[in-house]
């Protein structure tokens, strides 16, 4: 296999610059400063440790400088810089009081801005400088959050609204206690917000809620109990108002009040529990999620009365996953919120789940099967955009968390079909857990997972056909076909272009089912358009698997040194890793004899 295929660098995304709630990202040449300053952060960090402190450390002031120049530039991209100097400089370790304060102060420039990416990026680094305890953000934790509560009161804009709830998040979770004292109010101006008539506030307001009541030490009763009295009373305030910001509202303040409340929900159970049954049906989609995320929440925080709680004639659990399966297969809409649900009730109740797991992972086979048909006529589909797809690959994992070696049965169909959504982070995270919880699942797993590698790389599947063994396996019934029964030959970029896939074979089997001319799998890989990030994932796929009971030293030796030479330097990079990883587990390579010895002095001469 010496067949190398072309690469496309990956497209770079330009965000917009409008001011307010607009997604603004880098355009291309901001990556490139963004690049410059962490570039320069490394010759920062080299300098300090050297000695070169403040003034002596010229790249400290060029960076510093530039810092100053753009800090009151009305230019969105000025001003993302800026968090990205401070981002850098706040790492270094070595600061005197001087630097940290006007660093510290800087960011309180950026942080209260009327643009939302910049308040969002800058309070993202506040975190980060609250982690660090420097003694001159310290001291003005209490300030912040004094502002912060005042605006949202007094203060119109929704951009600063946010940003302050976005602060108030940051100090509740990186302060422990410090600020307990504070909670009561806290408390009392985050209410208006969570049914505000904006939902990314509510829904900003809610996670400021649960960073806040993260913050009650759980002995603290006289803050702890009259704090969740008035929470649940505004949830049943909210709930009476009868509209969408008041089921929201309600729903919500539920989610939070079971993750923090600990046995004060115990006695509300039933009650929450109606409230997301009453309103999983809603017509607003918002409400409508949020009450059947509500739902795994129950589970998790009870798993007995979960199970065993009746609701018109059927336990709560029977109630929760018939309506959720019904669900993934009727609304495209819902089937990524339905499976992720369904997933972490599996994970809360694991023994009471196996009567649903054949309907479940049959409603899976059934949408991979759709989704595989899609994407060979939509001409091929970004994984990681397919939110549906990964949300499948996540909950396939976590029924492997809770199922174990009772899910190998389920997975004979299913296995091929993950392959089709293309390789993505998602999926390898997948395989990784089937891996570890169906040990059943291994050698297949990395069979198919050599192959797509191989097909991204070199253009050819890793193994040859071999019509006998595939044949017995097809025979088994333990796994669908998985290569090619017809003698495999090296394909260049023009073939991979010519292989898509089909809702059947040549033979007019089935997807999932044995094909003549080629497998899902093989067929799904090649259908993949080789990008930069796509071969970087490969390759650390290849180092980050357990592939030692393979001889790969000629893969290594014919292919993979290859791309040690690639123009990018991401690639060549986890290329390195892959090789010395596969060289290190070559048993010829531990026992200094053979091939095992070769490839490794011929990677050394590269790498020299």
């Amino acid at each position: 296999m010496n067949t190398k295929s072309n690469t496309d660098k990956g497209n770079t995304d330009e965000g917009n610059t409008d001011e307010g709630y607009a997604d603004e990202g880098y355009a291309d040449e901001d990556y490139a400063d963004k690049g410059h300053v962490e570039e320069g952060y490394t010759n920062i960090a080299d300098a300090e440790a050297n000695g070169k402190h403040g003034s002596q450390n010229a790249v400290y002031s060029e960076l510093n400088a530039r810092l100053v120049k753009h800090l009151g530039s009305p230019d969105i991209h000025d001003r993302l810089e800026c968090t990205a100097i401070i981002s850098a400089l706040v790492d270094v370790d070595i600061l005197d009081e001087a630097q940290r304060t006007r660093i510290s102060s800087q960011l309180g420039v950026l942080m209260w801005q009327s643009n939302l990416t910049v308040s969002t990026e800058a309070v993202g680094v506040y975190k980060k400088l609250i982690g660090k305890k420097w003694t001159t953000v310290m001291s003005t934790l209490e300030s912040n959050l004094n502002r912060s509560l005042e605006w949202l009161t007094s203060e119109r804009s929704e951009v600063l609204r946010m940003t302050a709830l976005l602060v108030i998040e940051a100090l509740c979770t990186g302060t422990s206690t410090a600020l307990s004292q504070f909670i009561p109010r806290i408390l009392l101006q985050l209410s208006p917000n969570l049914r505000d008539p904006k939902v990314e506030i509510r829904l900003t307001a809610s996670r400021a809620l649960g960073a806040c009541l993260g913050m009650v030490p759980s002995h603290d009763t006289a803050t702890r109990v009259p704090g969740l009295s008035y929470l649940y009373e505004e949830q049943q305030r909210f709930q009476s108002l009868g509209n969408v910001e008041g089921y929201h509202a309600a729903l919500l303040i539920s989610q939070e009040l079971i993750q923090h409340g600990g046995m004060f929900m115990q006695a509300h159970f039933a009650p929450t529990s109606d409230l997301a049954l009453k309103l999983k049906d809603h017509r607003d989609p918002v409400i409508h999620k949020a009450a059947i995320s509500l739902l795994p929440v129950l589970a998790r925080y009870s798993p007995q009365d979960f199970t065993k709680l009746n609701v018109s004639g059927e336990t709560l659990m029977a109630r929760s996953c018939n309506y959720l399966i019904g669900l993934s297969k009727a609304s495209e809409r819902d089937r990524a919120t339905a499976f992720l649900a369904l997933g972490q009730i599996a994970q809360s109740c694991s023994a009471e789940f196996k009567p649903f797991l054949e309907a479940v992972t049959r409603a899976i086979k059934d949408v991979l099967v759709q989704r595989a048909k899609f994407r060979a006529s939509a001409s091929g589909l970004a994984p990681d955009a397919d939110e549906t797809a990964q949300a499948i690959l996540q909950t396939i994992a976590m029924l492997a968390t809770a199922m174990g070696p009772t899910l190998t049965r389920h997975m004979r169909d299913i296995l091929d079909l993950m392959f089709t959504t293309g390789l993505s982070q998602g999926l390898c995270d997948s395989l990784a857990v089937l891996e570890r919880e169906v040990s059943q699942l291994v050698p297949a797993i990395r069979d198919r997972l050599l192959d797509v590698i191989s097909i991204i790389l070199v253009s050819v599947p890793f193994r040859p056909a071999q019509p006998s063994l595939d044949s017995l396996e097809h025979r088994m019934g333990a796994m669908s076909l998985h290569y090619a029964s017809q003698a495999s030959s090296a394909h260049g970029p023009s073939d991979r272009a010519s292989i898509s896939i089909n809702g059947t074979g040549s033979s007019g089997s089935a997807i999932g089912e044995g094909s003549e001319s080629t497998s899902l799998v093989v067929a799904a890989a090649k259908s993949i358009a080789v990008t930069t990030d796509v071969l970087v994932l490969a390759l650390r796929t290849l180092s980050s698997f357990d592939f030692s009971e393979e001889n790969l030293s000629e893969f290594v030796r014919n292919d993979i040194l290859y791309y040690l030479g690639h123009e990018n330097a991401t690639v060549r990079k986890e290329a390195i890793h892959a090789v010395s990883k596969i060289v290190l587990s070559d048993p010829l390579y531990q026992t200094m004899a053979g091939a095992g010895v070769e490839v490794a002095s011929e990677v050394v001469q590269r790498l020299v």
